[in-house]
């Protein structure tokens, strides 16, 4: 027993089945030293370790000993033996087809009835026999999308084919589970996972369905294992293998597996960089069908992710990020413009917030007016959220005003319908109560109603006059030159003989004959006359030309020599300046630089705006005017022909009019 007022520590003696008192419960340094030895400890996973009790801690191991398992763990852990293979191709190299026929009469003849048991059994000896030291990248990033099922031996990948042939899809998607499920637990143990990786690539080839059919458990093993960066990895990438050739199984894959992930550092680039492949690949021509999977909530996860918070991520991804936005964008719209864009106007105007980026607005704007323009009905919904969102459409009416005479020629809804809903505007802004009146939006959506209703009263249609009178002398010409090709002449063609019974066929002569004659002298006047002319104004101009030209070469040296002059005081000025106001040339560079850098995304954003028009119109063009008789190739005939027409035309003209002027000579030396 302790004294009164003390505390007693008991602990063990070094003898079995007695204890020894410290008093005021003080230890010496071994028996810390043992306290902490014997104490639990917390592991790097999380879990506890207790500490060796029992006869381990009466009778300590030697040194060998205690040397001697550890050993033997770390070597059972890494398997790194002397035929293990360094790398990923060496191991796929080394894969024997007889071995794996083998392995396959044995468990068919086992199992007769169970493809499944096949499959799995083949998918753990590629895992086992694909198992390098040096681990690759869980994604493969810097290899083509085919690796690594492209280093296969032809004789492997047809077994592994034609064994995937004999089952049906109910069996390939529980195998498609059970390989990723597999890989991902292996994954984290810190087991290799190649071989997996290979036999889910062979399945996506030429059964990229049936990794669609668990894409909703996929997202939960995601989410369970989000924070384990490698396996999460291997996950994105063996799921995405079937959306590689199929665009609507790759665009589902990324909007509901990679998407989510956009945001987090580890994953972006990746999720980038699959979008890209996906939108620019092999599957992209299926951009129409995608309304299913592109829908407004999707669409508008990825505006916002763009334009919002796309400055966490690296300069190079988030310019890859503003180069894919596009793509999503005429993929969302392209499935008929004219009835699915009204679903995505309300999101467009809502986002249109005054104290947005100037970047932004613009965006929002131009996708505002394109729902505007191809589906009327965007018109309606516009006027039953107009008080609801007045600053929005403050400014969206703003930019109508600005420019009305540009989009009232592309509108498809008629011009009375379209003035009749600015008119409701102008009313509901007139009925408006007068506590309304000082909020945030009113004037300038007052402002902004009245200069649109302006504009459509000054704007009027272009008249189809011109273009009808155009066209009318055109086909008189085309009219007039078949006639007398197809006659022979012009006097026996319908309009020769025409001009004759109208009696104007000696005016017409008369009027040939005086321009026959003026041109022929015109010509014989310029051939004489022009040489003479121009040698009298070389010699007259020509000092003067030289001397110009002399006193322009003296001024471009003495500028050079200033700038090397000057150039000799620059460092001695920089230095000076930096010493009277420090810290001056580092400001002007940083400032520099976000100009520069203001200017680069004020250029991405003109270019991402204006390329969905120059898509459409491209395939406008494409699909619908160049075709047929106007096809490129055809009007590549048609220029070689007129080129071969007017040389030979010129060269008959220059041959007629030298026999012409020889002609004239030759009738004036005989007079004379």
């Amino acid at each position: 027993m302790a004294a009164a007022g003390e505390w007693e520590l008991v602990v063990k003696s070094s003898k079995k089945g007695k204890s020894a008192t410290v008093p005021n419960g003080k230890l010496s340094k071994d028996e810390k030293k043992e306290f902490i030895q014997k104490a639990p400890r917390v592991t790097v996973t999380g879990g506890i370790e207790r500490g060796v009790t029992g006869k381990e801690n009466r009778k300590p191991k030697s040194s060998k000993a205690a040397s001697a398992p550890k050993k033997k763990k770390t070597e059972k852990k890494t398997n790194s033996g002397p035929h293990q293979p360094g790398t990923v191709e060496e191991a796929i190299c080394r894969l024997n087809v007889g071995e794996m026929q083998n392995l396959l009469d044995v468990v068919m003849s086992r199992f007769q009835e169970s493809p499944l048991i096949w499959l799995k059994d083949l998918a753990s000896y590629l895992n086992v026999r694909v198992n390098p030291i040096h681990q690759p990248d869980p994604a493969f990033r810097g290899h083509p999308t085919s690796f690594p099922a492209s280093l296969l031996r032809s004789d492997v990948k047809m077994l592994l084919i034609k064994t995937l042939s004999t089952c049906n899809d109910n069996v390939l998607a529980a195998f498609h589970k059970h390989c990723l499920t597999s890989m991902v637990h292996e994954q984290v143990k810190g087991l290799g996972v190649a071989g997996y990786k290979v036999f889910i690539q062979i399945l996506s080839i030429d059964h990229a369905h049936v990794g669609m059919v668990n894409l909703p458990y996929y997202c939960d093993l995601r989410n369970s294992i989000q924070n384990q960066t490698p396996a999460c990895l291997s996950l994105l990438w063996a799921v995405g293998q079937s959306g590689l050739d199929d665009f609507t199984v790759g665009l589902k894959v990324w909007m509901e597996l990679m998407v989510p992930l956009i945001g987090l550092k580890n994953y972006s680039a990746y999720v980038v960089d699959y979008g890209s492949t996906v939108f620019g690949g092999g599957g992209g021509g299926g951009a129409e069908d995608c309304g299913e999977v592109l829908g407004v909530r999707e669409f508008f996860t990825i505006l916002d992710f763009t334009w919002c918070s796309s400055g966490s991520l690296p300069k190079v991804v988030q310019r890859q990020l503003f180069a894919l936005y596009p793509k999503v964008k005429t993929a969302a719209f392209s499935s008929s413009p004219e009835v699915t864009l009204r679903g995505f106007f309300p999101s467009f105007l809502r986002r249109l917030d005054p104290d947005a980026s100037p970047q932004l607005k613009v965006e929002l704007v131009t996708c505002l007016v394109q729902c505007l323009t191809q589906d009327p009905q965007c018109w309606s919904i516009w006027s039953q959220l107009y008080l609801k969102h007045l600053p929005q459409s403050a400014i969206l009416l703003h930019h109508l005003g600005r420019e009305w005479k540009i989009l009232s020629q592309s509108l498809r809804v008629q011009r009375k319908e379209v003035k009749d809903t600015i008119q409701r505007f102008a009313e509901s802004n007139a009925q408006m109560p007068r506590k309304a009146r000082a909020l945030a939006g009113v004037s300038e959506a007052k402002e902004a109603t009245n200069t649109l209703l302006n504009q459509m009263k000054t704007v009027k249609g272009k008249s189809p006059l011109p273009r009808v009178m155009k066209l009318l002398g055109i086909l008189f010409v085309t009219a007039i030159i078949w006639d007398i090709k197809s006659a022979g002449s012009f006097y026996g063609s319908n309009f020769g003989q025409t001009l004759e019974r109208m009696g104007l066929i000696p005016y017409i002569e008369a009027f040939g004959r005086a321009s026959k004659t003026a041109f022929i002298q015109s010509y014989k006047w310029c051939a004489t006359n022009v040489p003479v002319y121009y040698s009298r104004g070389c010699e007259l101009a020509g000092p003067y030309l030289l001397l110009v030209l002399k006193k322009l070469e003296g001024v471009t040296g003495y500028c050079m020599s200033a700038v090397e002059s000057a150039a000799q005081y620059i460092p001695l000025m920089k230095e000076k300046v930096e010493t009277s106001l420090p810290g001056l040339s580092t400001s002007v560079g940083h400032y520099g630089a976000l100009a520069v850098e203001s200017l680069e995304v004020t250029f991405f954003a003109i270019r991402n705006a204006f390329a969905p028009y120059f898509s459409q119109a491209h395939e406008f063009f494409t699909t619908r005017v160049f075709v047929g008789s106007l096809a490129p190739e055809k009007l590549k005939e048609y220029m070689i022909g007129a080129v071969d027409y007017l040389t030979q035309f010129l060269l008959r003209m220059h041959s007629n009019l030298v026999d012409v002027l020889q002609d004239t000579d030759s009738i004036s030396n005989k007079t004379s």
